[in-house]
Formats: C-alpha cells, sequence, structure tokens
C-alpha cells in the first residue's frame, strides 16, 4: 500500500500552492499511485513525488508530464508555471 503523502510545509507561498495544486490535479485523476503516474509520464515515482511536495519547483519537463499523466491540460498547466 502506497505511503500517504507529507502535509505541505512552507507557508503560503507561490511554491507551496503550486504542489497544492497539483495535489489537487492527481486527486481529481483518482489518486493513482505515482508508480502508475510514473508509467505514463517516463519519470521516476520519486521525481514525481517530489514534484508535488512544495521543496521547489519542477522543471516545467516534470511539471508537464505530470499534468498529461493526470489528464489535466497541459497548456494551462503551462502557463502556471
Amino acid at each position: 500500500m502506497p505511503r500517504t503523502e507529507r502535509p505541505l510545509d512552507g507557508g503560503n507561498n507561490a511554491l507551496t500552492a503550486f504542489a497544492a495544486e497539483l495535489r489537487r490535479l492527481r486527486e481529481k485523476a483518482g489518486s493513482p499511485p505515482y508508480r502508475k503516474l510514473a508509467q505514463i509520464a517516463f519519470y521516476s515515482t520519486s521525481t514525481l513525488a517530489d514534484a508535488a511536495a512544495g521543496h521547489r519547483l519542477p522543471s516545467l519537463a516534470v511539471t508537464r508530464a505530470y499534468v498529461q499523466a493526470c489528464g489535466a491540460d497541459v497548456a494551462e498547466w503551462e502557463v502556471r508555471w
């Protein structure tokens, strides 16, 4: 069974908000495990989990892959990034 994500800490800043939105996107996609997302996105589970951890901004390529694996609008997320 996959472990749960740690709560976002870092206050109310743009990076934390971006990570929270990525997490909500994954929830809307049915909360697939990162292992499944990794198979679709062609990035490692740790890379995708780090993207939603809120410690640093993921690269645009990782963001696009994460969003696409969740079935969302990549162009919209490029603007957010």
